[in-house]
């Protein structure tokens, strides 16, 4: 019966890798109807997972709460006699929650020898490149559980919809206009394409599709963003600072093309099913962070000492910072005309693109 069991998953950050858990999550409910099936996130990252249908109760880890959070949620978990705990984590933290639960406890292959061998050495001996999303199912593979090709997905609140329609009102953007959302922020130094990338890149697609850029990003990203759009000749809407996290989710899905750095963005662009061009610089497809091919395209060029990090560097090792700054903003606009481009054949669509694309092509 599918009532016996019950499921606790544990991803607690980031944006970008709570989203990309977010297959697992929803293949485990097909299979599972009535299960009762759990995530723990850290407080900051858990409305991103705020809305989702398929998710029982979402418990929070606030690492602001003191020495005795930890012992909490063990406890609690503990407590509530879960069956299976999906190490998503897998880290000091986690391993201590999962400690003593009783559940069986399952996670997945972090590739660390893989990994360090190619970022320290250059050495590559990846057998296969799986992504990431992909190896979560590890976790669950000796329950049956299939990946469905369905890719990501969050749930914005309604209310958040509403006042991004609010937004594009008030600043006389009519809501059939075709919008690039530019996302030219990063946590990492290293994983920022200069802003006149951004810039550029985004007044020639914007030329060529009539598109309306309108820049997001978090607090962090307000200077970003305002370097972008005043090197840009297209007259834009900066929206950095302005947007909760999910009010970024509703503008990205209202958009006909995102262009972002390796961040979070990306993959909330993804889960919004909105076309993106993603920068790629430090790090590569191996690593398993890649946007999923579904309706992406990666700018990136091939230098030696690609991949320097995984997550992410303050300043480039080598010091040239070469795998961006030679990266081109005809790439990126090239590649976003041959998506759209591609969409439109697989669609079988002539002339206007309507709401599949947005474009005229």
């Amino acid at each position: 019966m599918d009532s016996n069991y019950k499921f606790l998953i544990i991803r607690f950050s980031s944006i970008g890798d709570v989203i990309l858990t977010t297959p697992l999550v929803r293949c485990l409910r097909a299979k599972f109807p009535t299960a009762q099936i759990d995530f723990l996130v850290k407080k900051e990252f858990a409305v991103v997972l705020s809305g989702n249908p398929h998710l029982n109760n979402i418990l929070i880890f606030d690492k602001n709460a003191g020495k005795g959070e930890l012992r909490r949620i063990r406890q609690f978990v503990k407590q509530n006699k879960y069956s299976h705990i999906l190490d998503i984590q897998k880290n000091i933290r986690s391993i201590f929650i999962s400690a003593g639960s009783g559940a069986i406890v399952s996670g997945f292959s972090k590739k660390l020898v893989e990994r360090d061998l190619l970022i320290r050495f250059g050495i590559n001996i990846y057998k296969e490149i799986k992504p990431v999303y992909l190896r979560y199912f590890e976790s669950i593979a000796d329950l049956g559980v299939e990946y469905d090709g369905k890719g990501t997905e969050v749930f914005p609140a309604a209310s958040e919809a509403e006042k991004v329609t609010e937004i594009l009102e008030h600043n006389q953007i009519p809501l059939d206009m075709p919008l690039l959302v530019i996302a030219p922020g990063a946590q990492w130094e290293n994983k920022r394409w200069p802003e006149q990338g951004f810039a550029t890149a985004s007044d020639t697609f914007c030329s060529q599709t009539g598109a309306y850029p309108v820049l997001i990003g978090g607090p962090g990203d307000v200077e970003i963003c305002k370097q972008v759009q005043t090197l840009m000749k297209t007259p834009s809407l900066n929206l950095a600072g302005k947007l909760s996290l999910m009010g970024s989710a509703s503008i990205l899905s209202r958009a006909n093309m995102a262009f972002t750095n390796d961040t979070g963005m990306l993959h909330m662009a993804q889960a919004m099913k909105t076309s993106v061009i993603a920068v790629y610089g430090p790090t590569t497809r191996e690593l398993g962070f890649f946007p999923l091919p579904e309706n992406s395209r990666v700018a990136e060029i091939e230098i030696s000492c690609r991949p320097c990090t995984q997550k992410g560097l303050h300043s480039c090792p080598k010091k040239h910072f070469r795998c961006m700054k030679d990266l081109k903003p005809e790439m990126v606009s090239d590649l976003a005309i041959e998506l759209i481009i591609n969409k439109a054949i697989n669609l079988d669509i002539t002339g206007k693109m309507g709401k599949e694309t947005g474009f005229d092509v």
